[in-house]
């Protein structure tokens, strides 16, 4: 439990950004979880007619030349691309003006799995067949690569990181920079996460044999796989006074995080639901919350059976009897597994939807699994008011990850001004 003592800055999402498989903003984003798009489909940006698994939750109609120069795209990822145009969009309506705000006091925090894994694959295959090393290509391989573009293009001079713990990759750095905030290190954190589909990546699922054959169909008693996605999600963590004394848009406020590890497998997951059910149970109580408090959990939900299992034991072990009483849904049905892009774009999807009084769904859903039986609103968006969420990531390795998030009332939690 917190002391009261020691944490007393609240922090607050005042800018959002995204590019995922059904929107590449948060307006369209926000339109397509509610009408239940589906971003997957056959994989069109490498060849997979001799691949076991052809399909992919790939980003579209997404134009780099609209913002970047081609000199710049030489040397830059697609991971690159989509996470600064995220950030762009997380800093335009913020409203941010950084030239009025200390710039020692913003950090960037982000997580991924694969950083500029296109680029590294392209180098290698221009290696394998001429002595030109074009070294050039490997700029935006190393992790750390795009955190560090978003801190020179807008001159910010706090902590500058990015984290890799598998799937939870972006709600463990969004996590960090909570506590930057919390802890009075910094004003302002741009954080959250991105990656990209790749071959390399498509190749090594498909050799773990987790991979849906065409759509994801999370708690399903049919589920047989994950689908691999893209997408970059950026969100602007502020302390609330920071913000309130520039008049920001607060989104959402963050009120806590949990994180545990299974200690069990480097893949598979224990089967017991004990080490995301400790996630969860710490991310409530750091909140200082009553499980019966949370209205929605956005699922990690990857579509595979022991995932999906796991995880309805995990709620089930932590909210009781209220775990019926719950929404639960996967929006990697519609958007496919981000990786270390999942918990950012995932977190966004759950605050449009308390902004917007919706319940994303859990779409492909048909038939019933009787050791998944939560209520996991199939197929279709449902109208609700959420004022407190809870936001699942469950990565290799056994890291887990939970967030809590709640409509910003402006009520103040600890007694003061």
């Amino acid at each position: 439990m917190k002391s009261k003592d020691v944490y007393k800055r609240r922090v607050v999402v005042t800018g959002i950004g995204v590019i995922t498989p059904i929107g590449n903003n948060i307006e369209s984003y926000c339109e397509g979880l509610k009408k239940s798009k589906c971003g997957i489909d056959k994989i069109s940006t490498f060849d997979v007619e001799k691949w076991k698994y052809k399909h992919a939750a790939e980003i579209k109609h997404f134009e780099p030349y609209l913002f970047f120069s081609k000199k710049e795209l030489r040397r830059m990822d697609k991971a690159s691309q989509i996470s600064l145009v995220a950030a762009e969009e997380a800093i335009t309506n913020s409203k941010i003006d950084f030239s009025v705000v200390n710039r020692y006091k913003v950090g960037v925090c982000l997580g991924t799995t694969l950083g500029g894994t296109l680029l590294a694959q392209k180098y290698y295959k221009k290696l394998l067949h001429t002595s030109n090393h074009y070294v050039s290509l490997n700029l935006d391989y190393p992790l750390y690569s795009v955190g560090t573009r978003i801190s020179v293009k807008y001159k910010l001079f706090g902590p500058n990181i990015v984290v890799s713990t598998a799937c939870s990759s972006s709600n463990v750095a969004m996590s960090c920079a909570y506590n930057m905030i919390r802890l009075g290190q910094t004003d302002i954190m741009i954080t959250g996460g991105f990656d990209t589909v790749t071959e390399l990546t498509c190749a090594g699922f498909g050799v773990l044999r987790n991979v849906a054959k065409e759509v994801c169909r999370p708690f399903d008693k049919n589920r047989d796989g994950l689908i691999l996605g893209e997408a970059a999600g950026i969100l602007l963590f502020e302390e609330l006074q920071h913000a309130k004394e520039r008049k920001a848009h607060i989104f959402a406020e963050i009120l806590g995080f949990g994180l545990s590890s299974d200690a069990y497998h480097l893949t598979a997951p224990d089967v017991s639901g004990n080490g995301p059910a400790k996630a969860i149970k710490m991310a409530i109580e750091n909140s200082e919350l009553d499980v019966s408090q949370i209205d929605y959990v956005n699922a990690h939900g990857t579509g595979t059976q022991y995932n999906d299992l796991v995880e309805t034991r995990a709620i089930k072990k932590v909210f009781k009897d209220h775990a019926y009483k719950i929404p639960v849904s996967s929006t990697k049905s519609m958007i496919g597994h981000t990786l270390g892009a999942c918990g950012a774009v995932e977190l966004i999807a759950t605050i449009l939807a308390i902004n917007n009084n919706f319940v994303p769904p859990t779409i492909n859903y048909s038939t019933p699994d009787p050791e998944c039986d939560l209520d996991y609103v199939p197929n279709f968006a449902r109208e609700k008011e959420i004022k407190i969420a809870l936001s699942n990531t469950f990565g290799f390795g056994g890291n887990n990850c939970s967030i809590v998030v709640s409509k910003y009332t402006g009520d103040d939690m600890y007694g003061e001004n």
